[in-house]
């Protein structure tokens, strides 16, 4: 057994996991996102990410 075990990544065409990507917005998104009036629940659903993404732009804003 020489073969190296695959994680599938290659066969799908990525060159990294998803999950190991650092999330990327636009001017607008950040300012919804960093909208102090909104929950973040409530940005993450209007810009389309993880509400843990928000948490943790507003942490480190």
């Amino acid at each position: 057994m020489t073969e190296q075990l695959s994680t599938g990544f290659e066969d799908a065409g990525w060159d990294f996991a998803p999950w190991e990507q650092e999330p990327q917005f636009s001017e607008t998104e950040l300012a919804i996102l960093l909208d102090p009036l909104l929950t973040a629940a409530e940005a993450a659903e209007r810009v389309g990410c993880a509400k843990r993404d928000v948490m943790r732009l507003r942490r480190t804003a």
